[in-house]
């Protein structure tokens, strides 16, 4: 059994929105661009729908379908960078057929997130009939006994480990890899703590990065509201540099995210013994 080697694939993963600038930055700015001018346009035409003399828009279903389907689409173009990372740093071909690989891993995405609700959902409430704690949304943490706060954090951290073998999926999806959630339950198995501590590790360095960023992009903020900025006519430069930071930052946590997953599947796809077993078994009938 092959076991992920969590240093590497997090090493890889950090490295790679330098290694694949291009194309994935051009891509992001333009994606992202694109599903932002869609969304404000959305927003342009609400508002210019909306009743005379109130606060609520006067739009009929028809309206209201059409601005979810512009809603959907930006999202859908959004999410296009993040499986075209998974397929340039898998080194597939034909890797610019996004199409399909975007709707099955939207998909598989939507799947995971029902399960999560779900399994979160019953769990606390669960927790709560046992441990006699109030669930409701409305309850303060003295009113949690010791008991009930212990069985939650450790509920979480099983539904994070058990979360980084599914999330494995979302590469399986974006690489058109069949039944990629079984798939990723498959590869993973044995590897679940392994995939936990990397999960964890991944989460530290990217909250690292984004505060190092915070203070960057704070700090021009701060200087933003100085009046004086935009006398010296100072203002634009900053505010340029405030976008900068954010689509680089941005585009380096889509990018590392999507590519820790990718190489964490490529490195336990040995692992596939559906994929192995049939092969193994020609091979010796051949022998006989």
């Amino acid at each position: 059994m092959v076991k992920l080697p969590v240093f590497d694939v997090l090493g890889r993963a950090f490295s790679a929105p330098f290694k694949f600038t291009w194309p994935l930055l051009p891509f992001y700015i333009v994606a992202a661009a694109v599903a932002i001018g869609l969304v404000a346009g959305s927003f342009q035409f609400g508002s210019a729908v909306m009743a005379p003399g109130s606060e609520e828009l006067n739009v009929d279903w028809q309206q209201g379908l059409g601005m979810f389907a512009v809603f959907l689409v930006a999202y859908l173009i959004f999410v296009s960078t993040a499986v075209l990372a998974h397929r340039v740093a898998a080194d597939v071909e034909h890797r610019w057929n996004l199409v399909w690989p975007v709707i099955r891993y939207v998909l598989v995405a939507l799947l995971l997130g029902l399960t999560g609700i779900l399994f979160f959902g019953l769990g606390f409430v669960v927790i709560g009939a046992i441990t006699g704690a109030n669930m409701g949304s409305e309850v303060e943490a003295a009113e949690l006994n010791p008991g009930a706060v212990i069985a939650m954090i450790l509920f979480v951290l099983l539904g994070i480990a058990l979360g980084a073998r599914l999330f494995l999926s979302l590469p399986a999806a974006a690489l058109q890899k069949k039944r990629a959630i079984r798939l990723a339950w498959r590869v993973s198995r044995g590897n679940t703590l392994r995939l936990f501590a990397a999960w964890i590790l991944y989460f530290i360095l990217i909250i690292a990065i984004n505060a190092a960023s915070f203070l960057v992009v704070g700090g021009t903020e701060v200087l933003m509201q100085n009046p004086d900025m935009e006398a010296d006519g100072m203002l634009g430069a900053v505010g340029a540099g405030w976008l900068i930071v954010n689509v680089v930052v941005n585009y380096y946590a889509t990018v590392a995210g999507a590519t820790f997953l990718t190489y964490s599947l490529i490195a336990l796809m040995p692992n596939d013994v559906a994929a192995i077993e049939p092969a193994s078994g020609v091979a010796n009938a051949q022998a006989q």
